[in-house]
């Protein structure tokens, strides 16, 4: 299993708040932003800080499930390193996971999703990332 994706995730966000945070430093000081502006971001960037911390608990203390089900499509909305992969089981639950591209590169590696397979696949539940990808064996659905 790999944790990566969900590390990544957690980085991105604490990175973003610290660049963020400098920009707003900056445009206080050189480009005369008053105070009500930099204190708005200063708090946009601590809520983000909080959201980047709360990814890091994801990845120390993994809520993990497994599902099998049929790949749908992807999607790149709302995601801003990787793509949202969205999957059906049998029950006709659809699931909506994120994957970034070095994740997929070690977990699935010169793969695409096919319609016609079933996957096993398991994920972190409360950050949905994945972090394992299996074919079904002999799982391919025909369509006569």
């Amino acid at each position: 299993m790999c944790f990566d994706g969900i590390w990544i995730k957690a980085i991105a966000e604490i990175m973003f708040t610290i660049i963020a945070f400098l920009c707003a430093i900056y445009a206080y000081k050189k480009l005369s932003w008053n105070t009500s502006e930099l204190s708005a971001t200063i708090l946009i960037c601590l809520i983000i800080f909080v959201f980047g911390l709360n990814t890091i608990s994801h990845a120390i203390k993994p809520n993990i499930q497994q599902i099998t089900v049929n790949y749908s499509y992807q999607s790149k909305n709302g995601v801003v390193f990787g793509r949202e992969y969205h999957f059906v089981d049998e029950k006709d639950n659809s699931y909506d996971l994120t994957m970034d591209p070095i994740t997929t590169r070690k977990i699935f590696p010169n793969k695409d999703f096919n319609k016609k397979t079933k996957y096993i696949i398991k994920y972190e539940k409360k950050s949905n990332v994945i972090i394992y990808i299996e074919e079904v064996p002999n799982s391919k659905i025909n369509y006569n």
